[in-house]
């Protein structure tokens, strides 16, 4: 038996196998239909350190465990960051204390964190608007020349073109 911790996951649909592998589970589902979810595991093991994907693009929080504390990751495919957070939302920094201002390595790596995070962000809205694709309805054979349904189908008004 290993630190435990509550975790938290922000990732695209079609990637939910592999947090479930994991052992996440959607806590709730608001639209089936939405290309983006939110998932859950209540017991973390060391909040699934170097067990994380690395190829797909997600947002993930952590509590604090007995060994370690609070932690955002956000990975967008190709890079990975990990920063840490404080119990009340900050972030953690190393503080010079000489001269009475936070390190520049920690600003650096703060400054990395946000810009990735919002890279991530981006792509996340841009998939929640993304349209339903619309059929393309030939004008001598009335089907559509992506999907091949008929024009006169009584179900084609409701139904994106699955092309």
């Amino acid at each position: 038996m290993g630190d435990r911790c509550y975790m938290s996951v922000t990732c695209r649909r079609q990637d939910q196998a592999r947090f479930e592998e994991l052992g996440f589970h959607v806590e709730f589902d608001e639209d089936d239909n939405s290309p983006i979810i939110e998932m859950v595991d209540e017991e973390a093991n060391y909040a699934h350190v170097g067990q994380m994907p690395a190829d797909i693009p997600f947002m993930a929080q952590n509590g604090a465990g007995y060994d370690y504390g609070g932690a955002e990751v956000v990975c967008d495919g190709w890079k990975t960051i990990e920063i840490p957070f404080a119990h009340h939302g900050g972030f953690v920094v190393d503080w010079n204390f000489r001269l009475g201002l936070p390190t520049f390595k920690s600003i650096f790596c703060i400054r990395r964190f946000l810009k990735l995070k919002r890279r991530v962000q981006k792509l996340f809205k841009a998939l929640r608007e993304e349209k339903p694709k619309e059929h393309l309805f030939s004008p001598h054979t009335h089907c559509c020349v992506k999907c091949g349904v008929h024009a006169d189908d009584d179900a084609v008004e409701n139904l994106p073109c699955i092309k």
